[in-house]
């Protein structure tokens, strides 16, 4: 997840100051995020870009109540109305590849 992450912040995104991540496990991940990086030589992210942290709505319903308040898509501002779950509803549509890359 690292790795993913900190490719996909240092591409194509001069001038982007702020982002908004979705993580099943956010509340927890994102408390180390700084310092996984900070101690990796090969991960990077842009030094001036504000990481805002949230959960997908199906997922952070299975959280504490106080994560529901901090990373539910609901209440962070600029995340319009979205789910955060993306990735889930096109596993259905994405299950074609596996027939031209099995394991």
């Amino acid at each position: 997840m690292d790795y993913a992450l900190s490719q996909a912040l240092n591409y194509n995104t001069d001038g982007i100051s702020h982002t908004i991540t979705f993580y099943d496990i956010n509340c927890q991940y994102h408390k180390f995020l700084k310092d996984q990086i900070a101690s990796s030589m090969y991960l990077s992210i842009p030094i001036s870009m504000d990481i805002i942290p949230g959960i997908g709505l199906w997922h952070v319903d299975g959280h504490q109540d106080s994560c529901y308040v901090r990373y539910a898509s609901n209440f962070i501002r600029g995340t319009g109305r979205i789910d955060g779950e993306i990735m889930e509803t096109l596993w259905a549509s994405l299950n074609i590849i596996s027939v031209y890359f099995p394991d």
